[in-house]
């Protein structure tokens, strides 16, 4: 398979559009790296207001690269959603990778403020996935 300049170009607004910030393609003979070479952006900035919240938020992240999903593959209630309290250790979604699902876990206790992740994103390790906000005891 020839890695060409279209698909190089759509690998690129993928990245871009996920959040992730480089990709590595080996095959057959052929590699391919690439970098975004500016910070990416993974949610629309808050207003100025809300910057109390956010300094508090935690960020659960993507402990492997794969495709994200906010629900379970046999149901279509998402795991979290903006709004709703959840404990440490909530699966907030899934990356799948092939045929395997790896859990996307809450690190605190706290309400959930966004999900960040799209469904079907390709997230990659680390990319932020959902941010949380802890509550007061």
């Amino acid at each position: 398979m020839t890695i060409d300049l279209p698909t190089i170009e759509r690998l690129a607004g993928m990245l871009e559009r996920s959040g992730v910030a480089a990709i590595e393609i080996e095959e057959a003979g052929q590699s391919l790296k690439l970098v975004m070479d500016r910070p990416i952006a993974a949610a629309p900035a808050r207003a100025a207001s809300a910057s109390a919240v956010d300094d508090a938020s935690v960020t659960a992240k993507a402990d492997i690269a794969g495709h994200f999903l906010a629900a379970h593959p046999w149901r279509a209630k998402p795991f979290v959603e903006p709004g709703q309290r959840i404990e440490a250790g909530a699966i907030i979604g899934l990356v799948k990778v092939g045929l395997i699902y790896a859990p996307v876990v809450a690190p605190a206790a706290g309400i959930v403020d966004t999900v960040i992740a799209e469904t079907g994103a390709l997230v990659g390790y680390g990319s932020p996935v959902a941010r949380i906000r802890p509550v007061a005891a």
